[in-house]
């Protein structure tokens, strides 16, 4: 008797357990959770800008859009350096320089990163065209400071973000991607040098 009952089972195998359920990952329901946890962990990007290093800023706002991903948003940050006393000081007396010739003067780094923002804005623009990506990107200016590498590291932390992009700096031999590659705690840092030769 035991040997027939074996029999019988193999001769009429059960359907496989796949067959009985869903396919789980065909569900509407699970492609939306996975839409929204995609969305729940969106990457912060802040790709920082030169007015120095115009190719590797450049560079850095490509490939923060190659490696972005629906849902992502991406900072370009531009932190200008404060004017330099010394500006001031070969002028013959800055006592006799105008409020306007003064103010005209402090605003020189604020109005270079602001041109450079609308440079970045069209690579950014040509790159999205290309690639077919939309991505949301902002463009600031920071105040400006003696302090640029620090200043750079306040503006990622201030954002919130999880990664730092930047070029490699003129000749990639800046000063800044080492800096922040020690310094940028809590932040993936990209140095992007692919445009170097």
């Amino acid at each position: 008797h035991f040997g027939s009952r074996l029999t019988s089972q193999v001769a009429s195998p059960r359907p496989p357990a796949r067959a009985l359920l869903p396919d789980p990952w065909s569900t509407p329901a699970l492609t939306a959770a996975m839409l929204a946890s995609r969305f729940m962990r969106a990457t912060k990007m802040i790709v920082g800008i030169s007015v120095k290093d115009i190719v590797g800023s450049s560079a850095a706002m490509k490939k923060a859009l190659f490696f972005a991903q629906p849902g992502d948003h991406i900072s370009a940050i531009h932190v200008p350096t404060l004017m330099p006393e010394m500006m001031l000081s070969s002028m013959s007396d800055p006592g006799d320089a105008s409020e306007d010739a003064l103010l005209a003067l402090s605003n020189m780094p604020t109005k270079a990163g602001a041109a450079m923002m609308e440079k970045m804005r069209q690579v950014a623009d040509a790159e999205m065209a290309l690639t077919g990506k939309t991505i949301n990107i902002d463009y600031k200016v920071s105040a400006p400071t003696s302090l640029v590498k620090s200043g750079l590291l306040a503006a990622c932390r201030y954002e919130g973000a999880n990664v730092l992009i930047i070029g490699a700096g003129v000749g990639g031999k800046g000063s800044i991607p080492p800096f922040v590659a020690q310094n940028a705690d809590g932040v993936t840092v990209c140095i992007v040098r692919d445009h170097i030769k």
